[in-house]
């Protein structure tokens, strides 16, 4: 939050503050509906407000004969139905009004008399209520004005009389409105604050140029195409310029000429340059400037900006940066996102050392040169950073110095993988957004160290397995791996991750790492409970929303435990060929084995299966698992029975051969030494006996579950058809 808005919130919570701490009136009861508070007892000053009144006859009963003629009163009369007011005047009240508003009112003409002896008054307010012109005629009853509100209320013009009478008015609101013709010299010369936004002025008339006592000035949302020479020539006390939604071709070299310049909106303008023009701008603090169509800055456009925090030159046409913000050693906030950058390098903002957030969001970035490890001790000290929507596929540890490095944001890149240099000695990051990228793994994160990392964001991207990815993670909290393509997690995966939140809140004896695993195969493993338990065990919830999964039959099973939890495609082994996932598209065919090495290896990744649509009707899957059944109990007790049997007759060495020599191509031979015999290894001979005892088992569990589901979907079709009235003979 900037300092502007900081002091606004202390005003507006000031202004609460204070109506909280008002005490009503002691005859509040007596002018009910009206409500009555003293705001300052010291002053002896009390706020009356009146709303939705029938008349101002109404008013004055209800006031009238309640208060002393010496008592200070601020009257709000609100949406309210005032066409007698030019009939009455307010001394009927008998009080000492010194300020009034009239807001949302329906009030008719206003006759001068209605104001008389309102001397005393110093701030009016005609908002919100159509007046159609400036009502100048009432001023010589209320000669001490020195705040006038007229916004929203149908004005047209600014005549030479407009305010003529009014020595102490300093405030002139008038925003909202018609206005487009302005008389010169219509402004009084003391204007210290002027709102002109929200209206059609397209040429302010030399009105302005000696306005010398000028603090703020409000001119956006009109039809300026240029402000050269229409701004006050001298203003030593000018604060504030807001010109945003303008036609603005390019910045009034006129800003550097006052020396108390601290805040310029020129926002949605069609400024192409800078042209140096807030180059001696020393006391600015904040210039918004986003949403124009600047394609150049130059290292002597912030030239004396040393005092500049909050620079916005977002939605701009900017390509290069030219050294342009090294001046800004007071800068805090710079947003340059929807520009044109195709390279970042961190030189740009080498001696920041103020810079917390940089946002780089939707530009064409597909480099940052670095390291920044050479660049930013001690100089750079972001704590936000914002790459997302650019086209980085490497980062080449470009972020690898960034120490204070709080928040970072690299969704929505090409990444393909990230090293472990990439996020070295980033120690107090806490959020990393990694999502909508092409990531296969996080398994290299594992070798990077990042002790307070507590969120991390890796959705959308096409991960498979987490195995050991969350190791070098020991305060992981929350972790969200939606849209991926996970179809295993490794028992260890959190074994050295302990969710710890900073401010102690915890569970239980630990705080609990929440995955997110929505879209996920994963989620549709008949596993999914071991996978649960297992996870709970850890201190770690899993959790998420499944696709529609297959039917329960074409349900991947677990095939024995391993170091996963979920189910696994079978790796490439010296064993008989096994069967196919219940739910794959085309019968399994695994890997050529071209070695022992090869054979014994287990591959680092996997590929995912996909899953088919869901069978059209309940007598398809019945059928198709009939078929299932049958088919493969002819290959259990024809091939596969004849080989069991053929193995158990035959010496272990021939065993072991045949064995090999079932999953073997035409390209593989044996291993045969000088004699002729076969080299044969007793690990290898004891694994695939085993695995041939494991598939045995398997296939029987298999069957049994196509057999109950069978029986299931059979039994239901009786029901449905029974609660049709229809005859059914059961065999």
């Amino acid at each position: 939050m900037n300092k502007t808005l900081m002091r606004l919130s202390l005003t507006l919570m000031v202004t609460v503050m204070g109506a909280s701490a008002a005490i009503k009136c002691h005859m509040w009861r007596d002018i009910l509906p009206c409500d009555c508070q003293i705001v300052a007892p010291q002053t002896r000053t009390t706020s009356i407000t009146c709303e939705n009144m029938l008349s101002f006859t109404q008013v004055v009963e209800l006031l009238r004969g309640h208060f002393h003629s010496h008592e200070k009163i601020n009257l709000r009369l609100e949406r309210s139905n005032l066409q007698d007011l030019q009939y009455r005047q307010f001394r009927e009240i008998n009080v000492t009004i010194e300020s009034i508003k009239l807001n949302h009112d329906y009030l008719g003409f206003l006759e001068e008399n209605t104001f008389a002896g309102m001397s005393r008054v110093t701030y009016v307010s005609f908002a919100d209520t159509s007046i159609d012109a400036i009502p100048g005629h009432l001023w010589k009853y209320m000669p001490n004005i020195q705040t006038v509100d007229l916004g929203r209320t149908n004005i047209k013009e600014i005549l030479l009389n407009s305010f003529e009478g009014l020595a102490d008015i300093r405030t002139i609101v008038l925003p909202g409105n018609q206005i487009s013709k302005i008389d010169k010299n219509s402004i009084p010369l003391q204007i210290q604050r002027l709102h002109l936004g929200r209206n059609r002025i397209y040429n302010l008339n030399g009105t302005l140029t000696g306005l010398r006592d000028m603090s703020w000035l409000f001119l956006n949302a009109n039809e300026f195409e240029d402000l050269e020479g229409q701004l006050p020539y001298e203003a030593s006390n000018l604060k504030m310029i807001h010109a945003s939604n303008n036609r603005l071709m390019r910045i009034p070299q006129q800003l550097s000429d006052y020396p108390r310049l601290e805040t310029v909106f020129l926002n949605n303008n069609e400024i192409t340059s800078l042209d140096g023009a807030i180059a001696g701008c020393r006391a600015l603090e904040r210039i918004d400037l986003k949403s124009n169509q600047i394609h150049t800055v130059t290292a002597t456009d912030f030239l004396e900006c040393e005092v500049l925090d909050t620079l916005d030159l977002a939605y701009n046409q900017i390509s290069t940066l030219n050294h342009s913000l090294l001046p800004l050693k007071s800068l805090e906030t710079l947003n340059l996102s929807n520009n044109l950058l195709s390279e970042f390098c961190f030189s740009e903002i080498f001696g920041l050392e103020r810079l917390h957030r940089l946002e780089l969001s939707y530009n064409q970035i597909s480099n940052i040169v670095g390291p920044a490890s050479n660049l930013v001790e001690p100089n750079i000290r972001l704590t936000e950073l914002k790459l997302d929507h650019n086209s980085l596929e490497v980062l080449n540890a470009a972020l690898s110095g960034l120490s204070e490095l709080l928040r970072l944001d690299l969704s929505y890149n090409k990444l393909r993988r990230i090293s472990p240099d990439d996020l070295i000695n980033l120690d107090q990051l806490r959020l990393l957004d990694i999502s909508h990228n092409q990531l296969k793994t996080l398994e290299e994160m594992s070798k990077t160290y990042l002790p307070r990392l507590s969120e991390l964001k890796a959705t959308h991207n096409q991960l498979t397995i987490l195995e050991h990815d969350f190791h070098g993670l020991p305060v992981l909290c929350d972790a969200d791996l939606s849209s991926n393509q996970i179809v295993a997690l490794g028992r260890d995966l959190v074994t050295k991750t302990r969710c710890k939140l900073e401010h102690g809140v915890h569970d239980g004896p630990y705080d609990t790492l929440k995955i997110v695993l929505s879209y996920n195969p994963i989620l549709c493993d008949a596993a999914l409970p071991e996978i649960t338990s297992e996870m709970e065990t850890n201190h770690t919830k899993v959790t998420g929303v499944s696709y529609h999964c297959p039917t329960l039959d074409e349900l991947p099973i677990t095939a024995k435990p391993n170091a996963y939890l979920g189910y696994v495609p079978e790796q490439a082994s010296p064993t008989l060929p096994a069967l196919a996932p219940f739910y794959a598209k085309s019968p399994y065919e695994p890997p050529l084995i071209r070695n022992n090495a090869e054979r014994l290896d287990t591959p680092n990744q996997i590929e995912t299966k996909i899953y088919p649509n869901l069978r059209d009707t309940q007598t398809d899957q019945r059928r198709t698992g009939d078929q299932y059944q049958t088919q493969h109990l002819q290959n259990l007790e024809g091939h596969n029975a004849e080989v069991i049997q053929s193995l158990n007759d035959q010496p272990i060495t021939a065993t072991l051969h045949q064995t090999v020599h079932i999953n073997q191509t035409q390209e593989t031979t044996p291993n045969i030494n000088v004699s002729g015999s076969i080299l044969i290894d007793p690990i290898t001979q004891g694994q695939v006996i085993n695995k041939l005892a494991s598939d045995i088992e398997v296939l029987k569990t298999r069957i049994e579950a196509i057999s109950v589901q069978n029986e299931r979907l059979l039994n239901k079709t009786i029901l449905e058809l029974e609660h049709a009235n229809l005859t059914v003979k059961v065999p």
